[in-house]
């Protein structure tokens, strides 16, 4: 007779806990109607989206930046840096490589990486006085990694041809 009590106090909490978590519903602000229809439009606009417009992946990759042009934003970054016109920083080596993490062969301390292999570019430039070494990801897109903390790839294609 308590078990059966016991039982049916217990279904009976159960029950309210669950009614009780069906009648919330989250909050809602209301918004103006104008406001509603700008930002449904822009919800439902995916014009500038890879997939809504049928692209794959490999289209994705297409649109990242190559070697060539890696090389030049890396000449126009020192050049800023150093003073020296971009056409007198020479390249040492440039090539696609594997970087063995997400630091891209450019770890700061305390940070933590994605360990994972990452395809980019390793860029060595000569600005008359010094090296500099640019490090890329995925995209493409060079950043200068200082001397101190610039680490070499886990592996690379073969050097590519500067011109």
């Amino acid at each position: 007779m308590l078990a059966d009590l016991i039982r049916f106090c217990l279904v009976l909490v159960f029950a309210g806990a669950l009614a009780a978590c069906q009648d919330q519903a989250p909050e809602t602000t209301e918004t103006p109607p104008a406001e509603t229809a700008e930002s449904e439009e822009a919800e439902t606009d995916n014009s500038g989206d890879d997939a809504a417009q049928g692209k794959d992946m490999t289209e994705a990759e297409n649109d990242r930046m190559g070697l060539e042009e890696a090389i030049s934003a890396a000449r126009k970054d020192l050049a800023e840096r150093s003073g020296v016109d971009a056409d007198d920083i020479g390249v040492i080596k440039a090539r696609a490589v594997t970087w063995p993490n997400g630091a891209l062969g450019c770890p700061e301390e305390g940070m933590m990486y994605t360990q994972a292999l990452v395809e980019g570019f390793h860029i060595l430039l000569d600005d008359g006085e010094a090296e500099h070494a640019y490090h890329a990801g995925r995209d493409g897109k060079p950043f200068f990694c200082p001397a101190e903390r610039s680490q070499p790839p886990t592996n690379s294609d073969e050097d590519k041809p500067l011109s």
